[in-house]
């Protein structure tokens, strides 16, 4: 694995921890989450984050581990960056409470 690749997943891994570590500190609740925009504004920021770190993986990795829809994850990034008013908080949420955790998951088991 190339050196930038890992500092790469390192920061993804790092913000998912962080996206986890906001559910905790605000609730692991959908509907606090739907209602909460402080809570909104903190997962989105870590969203953009993390999608910033997908931009900075080679197309190399990504291609030898396809089986991530990492243009979801930067398209998810891209609408929390430019189209804030058109997040969808609902599947926004399940990013949060499902896909993120098995990204970091992924990602963990490759360093």
């Amino acid at each position: 694995m190339k050196d930038d690749d890992k500092k790469a997943i390192e920061r993804i891994i790092y913000y998912c921890d962080r996206l986890h570590e906001h559910v905790l500190a605000f609730g692991n609740s959908k509907d606090e989450y739907i209602i909460n925009k402080q809570y909104q504004d903190a997962c989105s920021l870590v969203i953009i984050q993390i999608g910033e770190q997908v931009g900075r993986l080679s197309e190399e990795f990504k291609n030898q581990h396809c089986d991530i829809d990492w243009t979801g994850i930067k398209g998810m990034r891209n609408v929390h960056a430019h189209n804030y008013d058109k997040v969808m908080f609902d599947v926004a949420w399940e990013s949060i409470t499902e896909d993120v955790p098995e990204l970091r998951d992924y990602l963990e088991k490759l360093i």
